[in-house]
């Protein structure tokens, strides 16, 4: 690849049309939206820096269409939802979730303009509880078939949407970081534990292993347990193109291990979609399959709990609460700066940065190349269940890892 081609590491954080990360996310589906949550009014939302709508017509159909009317530019965020799709308040133009212009009262009635017209529009797919839309080129892959969204006889709960103002990539990245746990969020859930030998103890933290998957990255921690041929484990996952999972939410936030529950129950899945360069949202999704039918409103008093602690804290520095776990990854994560802009020096601690950076310049070189980027399905693997594997527990004691991973 040219020098003036190259991918910088600027180039994985900007999403706009036409940059080389953009181009590269609008090659995967993304969560627009939550299907319980979109009733009878549009909603408007950005998506990759591109003002859209988001609807569902009379039919049932979800669909996402440019925000401004091809018209006159009227926001179709105002529009009336019909059963053929969405109508624009202005004179009328009806649209369909596939961007057809099907109406136009104001035209001569032999005029056949309207099949001339197209509203942007972008496939949308309901799984699990979430909308997802494919915003690149036709034809669209398939839509993954993510664990945690399946029927596999356990029970689901989506949280509410998470809005940030700081840049998507410090949220993602900050899953290959494993060592911040111990030390940002010692005074919370994951310093006063005592799953797994105090596992992430500030003075005894965990080993650790970067390990590459046909999805992304799994970052394996891992400690010894007084059986020499037994060790605790945490699994951390990643999936291209921002998709990251844990599995020690029974033990961070619920404190499960306090009951004597050693093993992991729960896929605490999060899709983070860019609104644009200096925003995101994130959509969390939980699969419990353990037998404690009470563990989600053991969660939700934990979250409730942490709610009133920010509601209580002071202004300015405040907002820093120690002991609250997303608090405390916000406040780190949102004064960051930019990748690409900020001036960083990296350690042996940040090689799982390094590896997940390396991961996703590869796949925005695949897209500038004209090849299909890591984690986009072919058609044949389109019934594939994508199961992240973000186990806890104990297992048969492997090789302790070194610096720099294997």
């Amino acid at each position: 690849m040219s020098e003036d081609k190259r991918v910088t590491l600027a180039d994985c954080a900007r999403v706009g049309a036409g940059t080389p990360g953009g181009e590269w996310l609008r090659r995967y589906w993304l969560v627009v939206g939550v299907d319980a949550e979109l009733g009878a009014l549009p909603q408007e939302v950005r998506i990759l820096g591109e003002d859209l709508v988001l609807f569902r017509d009379g039919q049932g159909r979800p669909g996402l269409l440019g925000l401004h009317c091809v018209h006159r530019g009227t926001s179709l965020a105002y529009g009336d939802v019909e059963a053929a799709g969405l109508r624009c308040i202005y004179h009328g133009w009806l649209f369909d979730v596939e961007g057809r212009c099907l109406e136009q009262p104001a035209e001569p009635k032999n005029s056949t303009f309207c099949q001339r017209v197209r509203q942007p529009a972008y496939p949308v797919r309901e799984q699990g509880g979430l909308l997802f839309a494919y915003l690149g080129p036709p034809p669209a892959p398939p839509l993954p078939r993510y664990a945690p969204l399946q029927e596999r006889g356990g029970q689901r709960k989506i949280e509410p949407v998470r809005r940030q103002d700081y840049n998507w990539f410090n949220f993602y990245e900050n899953v290959a970081d494993p060592d911040h746990v111990w030390i940002l969020h010692r005074q919370s859930g994951f310093g006063t534990q005592t799953w797994g030998n105090r596992f992430f103890a500030p003075d005894d933290p965990p080993a650790w292993d970067v390990v590459e998957t046909a999805w992304g990255l799994q970052i394996v921690l891992h400690k010894p347990t007084d059986d020499p041929e037994v060790e605790f484990i945490d699994t951390q996952s990643i999936a291209l193109p921002c998709v990251a999972q844990i599995g020690n939410t029974e033990f961070a936030h619920v404190r499960m291990d306090q009951a004597g529950v050693m093993t992991s129950h729960n896929e605490h899945i999060m899709f983070i979609t860019p609104n644009d360069d200096d925003h995101f949202m994130l959509f969390t999704v939980d699969y419990y399959t353990g037998d404690d039918p009470a563990f989600f409103e053991k969660l939700a008093a934990v979250r409730a709990e942490h709610a009133a602690r920010l509601a209580a804290a002071p202004t300015g520095n405040g907002r820093l609460v120690r002991g609250v776990i997303r608090v405390e990854d916000t406040v780190a994560q949102s004064t960051q700066g930019t990748l690409g802009e900020r001036t960083e020096r990296l350690g042996a601690s940040d090689r799982g940065i390094i590896r997940l950076r390396q991961l996703v310049r590869r796949a925005i070189e695949a897209v500038q190349a004209g090849e299909r980027p890591q984690g986009v399905l072919d058609p044949d693997e389109a019934d594939t269940v994508i199961d992240l594997a973000t186990f806890v527990g104990t297992r048969p004691r492997r090789q302790v890892s070194r610096v720099g991973g294997p």
